[in-house]
């Protein structure tokens, strides 16, 4: 037996107005569909951050904050391409513009 059961009838008259009789009756139903809104925004808010996240982590180079890089890498691969530059010192170089040492 639920409890709920005993209490329905142990209340005073019918027994089946309690959740209308205090002039909330009108406006749960709004304050309930204002509540699930709230709970549908947070956890869609929460997931989209959560993708944003784990996209925009994904997307970045290392250096990706230092401007210029990705010049400094164009500039050292047409060199390169140009045969200015022989294959050890592009690899030197390029692991310089990656923060890595080669020679250390």
């Amino acid at each position: 037996m639920n409890i709920g059961y005993a209490f329905v009838i142990g209340a005073p008259g019918g027994g089946w107005g309690h959740m209308g009789n205090g002039g909330w009756s009108g406006w749960m139903w709004l304050w309930g569909t204002v509540m699930v809104l709230f709970w549908v925004a947070v956890i869609g808010a929460a997931a989209w951050l959560a993708a944003r996240a784990a996209t925009s982590s994904r997307a970045r180079t290392p250096g990706s904050g230092r401007p210029g890089l990705e010049r400094a890498r164009e500039i050292l691969a047409e060199r390169y391409a140009r045969g200015e530059i022989s294959t050890e010192e592009y690899d030197e170089r390029l692991a310089n513009l990656d923060g890595r040492n080669v020679h250390a």
